[in-house]
């Protein structure tokens, strides 16, 4: 071999000395350069989940519905009846949207849709769940604004519509923001295709954007954008424009309909060389590449860089051979760059040449993820200052003037309405079909093509995982399923983004493994395996020049379906005079809720009051009510309290509600606490004696709490004023934040 083939650069290995020793006793002998390189760059955390791994283990991933589990394609897959299958993920794009906010929501929504349509389906839906410091900080408003700006510019290139998210504001997120994006897909279940390499002799080609330099010895976004490394010829505009992604969509799509690939692999931070491993380890096969063969952007790359690069908008086919000529016949017009560049090969290796000459020799099975890569047990230690404990409603005093309080909460950016960023999105590419213009608790897109509707959200108070990562995860789930049953579907599955700080931190790791045990448990009760998802760590922000970890922050994306159009249900209140009913228990419970944060400023106490056989209680009656039509209104009580939530209400359609506070409940948490499993429900008069009966069959808890009015709003025959006003500065504050210098 011809080390001058082979770069001199190993100070980024990143490996430790029992590593390097692993690697000696797989190969059986020392390994060159690099082979170095290709293990270090397929045993980080991001490749082969090395420290979360055996945790991950712990969360379910098989169903009746599951089609693909999560880890064995680059996104879940769950049958949704009929013969379609629904195809999703969620992926974080943190650290590079806190550098270049707007190019890094773009390409971080880029990468998670590539991985959707590479396996044959057609993207209907994007969500994000994003988290941003403070608002009176100025970067918390240009990060939004720029995010924001960002995903849109996706929207339109792509003409997929965003359909739903959330946006959080803390201190917790302080410079360091929280951009995680969903992209769900559809497709018939016959067209899966699989990432996979196997058939000796078969090809193994490269499709997409010519291979630059990006990424090599660190992340392709911060190395291009920040340092101006990589390829001078690699511009901006280049790098927002959507071109390649729509061609590669194109271009599968066709391939897929002819059934012309055995396997297509997106190609990510692993490079060529770790989506060629992830191919070859999926078909029990070895792969044979010559590096000499991959279209290039830069006359001098290297052999390192054409394996290694991070190069965006490229996938590897694995394709017959008497198939070629139909393939090439394909993608030549789609202006994509193509070549074969190797072959399947009996065996387990990934062989790696130059014009003939080996560069390196690796086994598949030890690289990559759910193979023999190392995996780790880290230190976890609960913190012992931060313990946790439950805020008594006595160490709060009662406010005296309620009114006082509302107006103060309406300034709360985590509280006001989100209708500006539904503004900001193109309405036009979301359907009609089901009634769309009203707000539910969860999104949906109806797929004429399939005659199916899906139910959709993404969901995660973080205040209550740093009160509790245990509870605040389990909550995280319960509301995510609880939204989909509110909006009329049924829950499916789970696709998760685990944002958290340093994993060598004990106490990091610790709100790490709480947060999966929670997890764990919840998708088991709701049947809802985790089918897909991402792990980020090393999120971190500046306190006073010391670097600490972002307020933890496990996301989870959920997909439903709903049954019948007849089920589908909406927040908003329809009619005068209909009763207004809460079903569940309020509680004397204020603990991290946004009253306590925003308006007493406090935090550090435990999770709001959760019991999971209630929820599941509360959860079957509203499903059984929904489908028994025995409501015209559902919505859950989560984040601002039931207050915020008859407010959301009342808002589209112009209402007001009088109702009276329960006596046996202090009357700020009966307003504004965040204690789990509520619901409120409007029922019509001719139907009211229907709901009664059924909820005391049911024995679920339930309670009168007023009615409906024309547009008045009072509580406990005391009058808060007129929905009108209310709805100004509910739908107005969030604009005229952004809008102030």
């Amino acid at each position: 071999m011809d080390s001058r083939l082979i770069s001199q650069n190993t100070e980024n290995a990143n490996l430790t000395g029992a590593e390097l020793e692993l690697i000696s006793e797989i190969l059986q002998r020392e390994p060159n350069e690099l082979e170095l390189d290709v293990f270090s760059r397929l045993w980080t955390e991001h490749a082969s989940y090395k420290n979360s791994l055996k945790w991950l283990g712990k969360l379910p991933r098989t169903g009746e519905n599951v089609i693909v589990k999560a880890g064995d394609e680059s996104a879940g897959a769950i049958d949704v009846g009929d013969g379609y299958v629904c195809v999703f993920k969620i992926e974080s794009h943190n650290h590079p949207c806190s550098i270049q906010p707007r190019l890094g929501a773009l390409t971080g929504l880029r990468v998670v849709n590539r991985d959707v349509f590479s396996m044959g389906v057609k993207p209907v839906a994007f969500l994000d769940s994003l988290r941003f410091g403070e608002g009176d900080r100025d970067t918390a408003k240009w990060l939004f604004r720029e995010v924001v700006n960002g995903i849109k510019d996706f929207e339109e290139h792509m003409k997929v519509p965003v359909v739903g998210g959330e946006v959080y504001f803390d201190k917790g997120f302080n410079s360091n923001p929280i951009v995680n994006n969903m992209t769900v897909g559809l497709g018939r279940k016959e067209d899966l295709i699989s990432g996979i390499a196997q058939g000796q002799g078969n090809l193994i080609m490269v499709a997409g954007a010519l291979t630059g330099k990006e990424g090599v010895d660190s992340d392709a976004f911060s190395a291009d954008v920040i340092s101006g490394n990589g390829s001078g010829t690699f511009t901006y505009d280049q790098m927002q424009d959507a071109n390649i992604e729509r061609s590669l969509l194109k271009a599968v799509k066709s391939l897929n309909e002819k059934k012309l690939v055995v396997g297509i692999q997106t190609i990510g931070a692993g490079g060529i060389v770790g989506a060629a491993t992830e191919m070859a380890a999926r078909g029990n096969s070895g792969v044979i590449m010559d590096c000499s063969k991959i279209p290039v952007r830069d006359e001098d790359i290297t052999e390192r860089e054409r394996l290694l690069s991070e190069t965006w908008g490229r996938v590897l086919l694995c394709v017959k051979e008497r198939d070629l000529s139909e393939v090439l016949e394909i993608l030549q017009p789609m202006q994509l760059a193509s070549a074969v560049i190797g072959e399947v090969s009996d065996g387990d290796r990934l062989i790696c040449k130059n014009n003939g000459d080996v560069l390196a020799e690796i086994p598949v099975s030890y690289v990559g993820l759910g193979g023999k890569a190392p995996i780790y047990e880290r230190e976890v230690r609960e913190p012992g200052e931060n313990e946790i404990k439950s805020l008594s409603i006595e160490d709060i005093q009662e406010p005296d003037h309620y009114p006082k309080v509302i107006a103060e909460l309406m300034k709360s950016l985590n509280l006001v309405s989100k209708s500006y960023l539904k503004d900001t999105f193109d309405q036009s590419l979301q359907t009609e079909s089901l009634s769309n213009k009203y707000p539910s608790d969860a999104s949906f897109v109806f797929v004429e093509d399939a005659g199916k509707t899906l139910a959709l959200t993404v969901d995660c108070n973080s205040y209550y995982v740093e009160a509790d990562p245990y509870v605040g995860a389990q909550i995280a789930v319960a509301e995510a399923a609880r939204n989909i049953i509110c909006g009329g579907g049924v829950p499916l599955a789970v696709t998760d983004c685990l944002n958290f700080g340093n994993p060598y931190d004990p106490e990091v790791f610790w709100q790490f493994t709480q947060s999966i045990e929670g997890l764990s448990e919840a998708c088991k009760a709701f049947n809802t395996p985790v089918v897909s998802g991402n792990v980020s760590f090393y999120n971190q922000r500046s306190v006073e020049g010391r670097l600490t970890a972002i307020s933890p922050c496990p996301i989870v994306g959920m997909v439903g379906v709903v049954e019948s159009k007849e089920h589908h249900t909406v927040l908003p209140f329809k009619h005068k005079g209909d009763m207004i009913f809460l079903i569940g228990t309020s509680r004397d419970d204020i603990n991290a809720s946004e009253y306590l944060n925003f308006y007493h400023k406090q935090k550090g106490h435990a999770a709001p009051y959760f019991n999971m056989e209630e929820e599941l209680e509360v959860q079957d009656v509203v499903k059984r009510l929904i489908r028994d039509n025995l409501v015209r209104s559902v919505h859950d009580v989560s984040s601002g309290g039931l207050f915020f939530n008859l407010l959301e209400s009342a808002i589209p359609l112009d209402f007001g509600f009088d109702i009276t506070t329960d006596a046996e409940v202090r009357k700020d948490a009966f307003l504004f606490g965040e204690s789990q499993s509520r619901i409120v429900v409007s029922v019509s008069s001719e139907k009211q004696d229907d709901f009664v009966d059924l909820m005391l069959e049911a024995e679920t808890p339930f309670s009168a709490l007023g009615h409906v009015t024309k547009g008045e709003i009072r509580i406990d025959d005391e009058s808060y004023g007129y929905i009108k006003d209310y709805k100004e500065r509910f739908e107005t504050h969030l604009k005229k934040w952004m809008d102030e210098d």
